[in-house]
């Protein structure tokens, strides 16, 4: 197979995998929501079993460099995506509540695993002429992919055993390119010196990029509604301000990775992370004017994945090898984290000045880190790395 050809089927497996992990996800988090709340089940036992996917990201992503390592990037790629596929039954046919946490906690793993690989991959995969097109294409395609999730649900309805069946054969259907392209995956050899929390230390700004958008994206996607609600909105206009920021997530990544390949991406970021420091001091003049609130909305929630996005482009940048493996996992930790972090303080927030407070804390943790972005350090040396 030529150079180009191994190129094409490389990008075309990682591709269809991100967009399973989006559609597994944005099927997978409303349905068993739903489905909780028509049993009855108690918010706050709903909410712990949906926090179960974090600390499954907590517990196994350390790991999966090393079975990266022992298994291949394909062959451990194409395990997750089954033993994804298998959970979405299993989840169906457990006998009762208190077994959704296990399967879940094994659906997460597996959804998660998938991210870590396909991360490793297209990083693998770019170079530095085009790494920022590369990551674009691949934040486009999870975003858009998040948002069909729902849509399928939409369709097929969120009774029985259809949905289930969906996102199975939906995961399944992504095993064909990624066992495709098995040869042209990337290796790394085990035993490398590095680790998923000494690559923190060597390039810090980059990688706490993922924390930042991990701790935003679920205020933003999550929380941003109940303040439209709680400023005057309806709930069906409420709903829009995430298909705004879903759009404009859309429309913004590829020309932000056009210009990631041509100007200094830390500088990049740190002006995508400025937004939301803009956002947040705009949102109050402009909420109660809705198509102002909605392309507000649209240019912040497009700018501000540019965060996520220009953090993996600069680890692709930074780490090679080895290294490589264990920064696309720590990127991944370190968002989970912020997922489980933020939204608490948000949400606090929101209730003790009602409602401005999750303004102040969005706007907070943007500013917080802009600082950290220009504040002069110096980066600790790389490991030796190894790489085939």
């Amino acid at each position: 197979m030529s150079a180009d050809r191994e190129r094409r089927a490389s990008l075309f497996a990682i591709l269809t995998a991100c967009v399973a992990y989006g559609l597994g996800m944005g099927l997978t988090l409303p349905l068993l929501a739903l489905i909780l709340e028509r049993k009855g089940v108690p918010g706050s036992i709903n909410g712990l079993n949906l926090a179960t996917g974090g600390f499954a990201a907590l517990a196994i992503t350390p790991f999966i460099p090393r079975w990266i390592a022992r298994f291949g990037a394909a062959q451990y790629l194409a395990a997750s995506l089954a033993v994804a596929a298998g959970a979405m039954i299993a989840i169906y046919e457990a006998p009762s509540l208190w077994v959704w946490f296990p399967v879940r906690f094994v659906l997460s793993s597996a959804l998660n695993g998938l991210f870590v690989v396909s991360e490793f991959w297209i990083n693998r995969l770019a170079d530095e002429t085009n790494r920022g097109r590369y990551v674009a294409v691949y934040s486009i395609c999870i975003a858009g992919s998040f948002g069909i999730g729902p849509g399928v649900l939409k369709i097929i309805g969120t009774h029985g055993i259809a949905p289930f069946a969906a996102g199975s054969c939906l995961l399944l259907l992504a095993l064909i390119p990624v066992l495709a392209a098995r040869r042209t995956a990337p290796r790394i050899e085990e035993g490398h010196a590095s680790t998923v929390f000494s690559v923190i230390h060597a390039a810090p700004a980059a990688l706490a990029a993922s924390f930042v958008f991990g701790a935003i994206d679920a205020g933003m996607t999550g929380l941003f509604p109940v303040y439209a609600v709680r400023s005057g909105y309806t709930e069906a206009n409420a709903a829009l301000a995430v298909t705004a920021i879903a759009l404009g997530s859309i429309a913004f990544q590829y020309p932000l990775g056009w210009l990631a390949d041509r100007m200094n991406r830390r500088h990049l970021l740190a002006l995508c992370a400025s937004t939301g420091i803009v956002g947040t001091l705009l949102t109050p003049f402009v909420v109660h004017t809705p198509p102002l609130m909605y392309l507000l909305l649209f240019v912040w929630g497009g700018l501000i994945l540019g965060v996520y996005s220009i953090g993996l482009t600069l680890i692709g940048e930074r780490f090679k090898g080895a290294e490589l493996a264990n920064a696309n996992a720590a990127f991944v930790l370190l968002y989970c984290m912020g997922l489980l972090v933020g939204p608490s303080a948000e949400g606090a927030a929101l209730d003790i000045w009602n409602p401005n407070g999750l303004l102040v804390v969005l706007g907070a943790i943007c500013a917080g880190y802009v600082v950290f972005l220009i504040a002069p350090r110096q980066e600790a040396p790389l490991t030796s790395h190894r790489e085939k």
